[in-house]
């Protein structure tokens, strides 16, 4: 078996919008190098259909994922041909021959048919010599490296993968694949909330930074603290003319010397994508709702198929949130509050009880990304704590970005985690002789059938 150098190793992740791609593994391990739009150009029909990768006259676009499913195999296949070009356009001295090249799919999503035809391309067509796939769930736990048994909700554009993992294992009966539900859900809520804005408008507000998920008693705060600047010395008077976006705009947005945070913030201005300067009112706090709702139950009802109290309760220790949308702030912690408000476990109470256990649960999300009750941690029925996943201390390439919160890279923790697998899978010192991967001889003795053998 060939030794392959991870200075050619090739890592790729197809969504429905963008691909993120790697070609060579740095020591350190850094967030995906190359970020393209995942469409080609194609006309005709069946076997005389022609692609082509940039637009031309008489060609259509042709998006071979939607909704995070693979339902164009032959233009996708015609896309990995795409990125292969690039890659040896840009490396001239590489042969396709010591290039290993690795997958990283939603498994929900991606037909086993199909994997088996894009499998039987990428070693007959484009000759690679070594080849595998990952889900994109067991991935992102590898790239956490801190669990055995974990959550991980994977938001696209519209759609979402609610998938369990035990024991490094995907729990497929337990997943659930909503279609309709995504980023999408918070561009729509703010198209209604904000109807001068034009689509384009709404999705660079969306991405800009100010759009933020806060919770009601954070928004209470925000009107406290407004009168009590009108009236110091009277917090419980109210005056007819008592007007917060007055103070807040002269305070905050026309007095260059004075820094408020967005939340501080009657109103706030983003530049959308031709240089126009928008602003916008509280409108942006209110846009997250809906997804979170709709995230909730499904996956309570994802949880509950599985039977091991213990194991359940490890995945809802340990949930991953991946996916661009989870760069909008408060957004993450916003869900895990929702979660913990309708399904987190406390011992029988009275109403003043039940209301300081909820007050408790809003202190923690205000401090922390856990929310737990903790005199309840040793009940039978859980969950009785809801945590996010700790991301990993010594990836400095990561930590770099993640300090940046518009440029936060952990909703990719993913890729990451299939860098770390192509190491272990991909250096013939380290696999014993078992097969990890397909390979020439691989494939002639089994055929495309194959990748379901060597993959996790």
């Amino acid at each position: 078996m060939p030794l392959y150098k991870e200075e050619n190793y090739l890592v790729v992740h197809p969504g429905s919008e963008y691909t993120l791609f790697t070609y060579g593994l740095r020591d350190s391990l850094s967030p995906p190098q190359y970020r393209l739009p995942s469409v080609v150009y194609a006309k005709g029909e069946g076997e005389a259909r022609e692609f082509h990768g940039k637009p031309v006259d008489g060609f259509t676009a042709v998006h071979p994922i939607v909704n995070g499913k693979l339902v164009d195999v032959d233009a996708f296949n015609f896309f990995l041909k795409v990125i292969l070009q690039s890659v040896i356009q840009a490396n001239p001295i590489a042969t396709i021959s010591s290039i290993p090249l690795l997958l990283v799919l939603p498994g929900l999503s991606w037909p086993k048919a199909s994997v088996e035809l894009v499998t039987k391309y990428v070693v007959e067509t484009l000759e690679f010599t070594a080849f595998n796939v990952i889900d994109v769930a067991l991935a992102a736990m590898f790239g956490i490296g801190s669990a055995n048994n974990a959550l991980v909700i994977n938001v696209g554009k519209n759609n979402v993968q609610i998938v369990p993992v035990v024991g490094y294992q995907a729990i497929r009966f337990a997943s659930k694949y909503l279609v309709g539900v995504g980023g999408n859900t918070i561009n729509q809520e703010l198209a209604r909330l904000l109807p001068n804005l034009s689509e384009t408008q709404v999705e660079d507000l969306k991405c800009s930074g100010i759009v933020e998920a806060i919770t009601d008693a954070q928004a209470e705060a925000f009107y406290q603290a407004a009168e009590q600047k009108l009236h110091p010395g009277r917090p419980d008077e109210q005056d007819d003319d008592f007007d917060v976006a007055k103070i807040v705009t002269e305070d905050g947005l026309e007095n260059n010397d004075t820094k408020k945070v967005n939340t501080e913030l009657e109103q706030n201005s983003f530049v959308d994508r031709d240089g126009k300067k928008v602003t916008v009112g509280r409108e942006r706090f209110s846009a997250t709702s809906s997804l979170v709702d709709a995230l909730v139950d499904p996956i309570y009802e994802s949880l509950e198929n599985i039977p091991d109290l213990e194991k359940r309760q490890e995945c809802y220790d340990s949930i991953i949130l991946v996916g661009s949308t989870f760069k909008i702030p408060g957004l993450k912690q916003q869900l895990l509050l929702k979660l913990s408000q309708k399904y987190l476990v406390t011992e029988p109470q009275d109403n003043e009880k039940k209301q300081n256990a909820i007050n408790s649960a809003i202190a923690a999300y205000q401090q922390t990304d856990d929310v737990e009750v903790t005199d309840s941690a040793h009940l039978a029925q859980v969950p009785h704590s809801i945590r996010l996943a700790k991301y990993p201390e010594y990836f400095s390439e990561w930590k770099k970005l993640s300090k940046i919160p518009s440029k936060s890279v952990w909703n990719d923790v993913y890729f990451l985690g299939a860098q770390i697998y192509a190491k272990q899978i991909f250096n013939s010192n380290s696999n014993h002789g078992k097969e990890l991967f397909i390979d020439t001889d691989v494939y002639e003795e089994r055929g495309p059938q194959a990748i379901w053998d060597v993959c996790v």
